[in-house]
């Protein structure tokens, strides 16, 4: 039940009233313990209104009391005056009530203004805010995607380096398959080294050989000088130098035949050798491939 209405109001102003107070609009609040002026106002002016007023015309003279009643009726006439003073009173209180009220509703109407003011603000910033942050968000959106692109590029790449590093352990399994295979190559060659050394000893022993022959050779074509020389000096020993020239004619052929020997056996000599390096060096640059190829490439 509302605590403003006209019961309340009326049964609030009797007994105020009654215990000789007025019934004004902020003695009725404070009555009730509540309520707006401008709801309390209208109903204490209906209760005020229907209260029984005295009237003079409505008063039945009677000729043998005409004195006392004139008396009552001054008597009433002045309590009127005195209620009409006090409810012009009551009207001034419960106007200024009112006042009161209105100056306090407008001061209210100005703060809720204010309050109305600063939430509109407050929304616009929102609102300027809520776009900012649309616009954040499409710029995000738009750098993830970028980011996307570049992480699916960089996935396929690692999966072409993944598919890469597949083939190449298989070609490396492979070149594993192969290991035996040059293993045996490499002990089927083994025995050529050593050869190889003789040769190569051979070859030295060859041309120390050819050095000394060609020395003795010099010795010889020095020898056949001197003799010629002495030869056209003594005219004497002409017979034994030729025979002396004869000589070393026959140790010149023979030194030449041993020295064309020498030459042929270094010649085959160094054929030899060459054959040998030229497969020692084909096995070891093929050796050499294949271990490259076994070899796993760097990261």
């Amino acid at each position: 039940m509302a605590l403003v209405n006209f019961e309340n109001v009326a049964a609030a102003a009797e007994s105020l009233v009654q215990v000789g107070g007025k019934a004004s609009v902020r003695a009725v609040i404070a009555e009730l313990g509540g309520g707006s002026p401008n709801a309390v106002l209208p109903l204490l002016n209906e209760w005020k209104a229907g209260r029984p007023v005295v009237r003079a015309s409505d008063i039945a003279l009677d000729p043998r009391i005409a004195a006392l009643i004139a008396e009552q009726i001054g008597t009433a006439s002045a309590q009127a005056a005195k209620s009409a003073e006090d409810k012009a009173a009551d009207v001034q209180a419960d106007a200024e009530v009112i006042a009161e009220a209105g100056r306090d509703a407008e001061a209210r109407a100005a703060e809720l203004e204010q309050a109305l003011e600063l939430a509109q603000g407050q929304i616009v910033s929102k609102i300027r805010d809520l776009d900012n942050l649309a616009l954040e968000r499409v710029r995000d959106d738009e750098i993830a995607q970028e980011k996307i692109g570049t992480l699916q590029i960089q996935l396929q790449s690692e999966r072409e380096r993944a598919d890469e590093a597949v083939k190449t352990v298989a070609k490396d399994e492979v070149r594993l398959q192969a290991i035996p295979k040059l293993e045996a190559d490499i002990q089927r060659l083994a025995p050529f080294e050593p050869k190889a050394a003789v040769l190569t000893a051979q070859l030295e022993d060859a041309q120390a050989v050819i050095a000394e022959l060609r020395q003795r050779l010099a010795t010889a074509e020095k020898g056949l000088s001197d003799a010629r020389e002495t030869t056209a000096v003594v005219g004497r020993e002409a017979e034994q130098a030729r025979i002396g020239e004869q000589s070393a004619k026959v140790q010149l052929e023979a030194v030449t035949r041993e020295l064309d020997s020498a030459k042929g056996q270094l010649v085959e000599a160094k054929g030899e050798v060459k054959e040998a390096r030229e497969e020692l060096k084909g096995l070891r640059a093929q050796l050499l491939d294949k271990s490259k190829e076994t070899t796993p490439p760097k990261a």
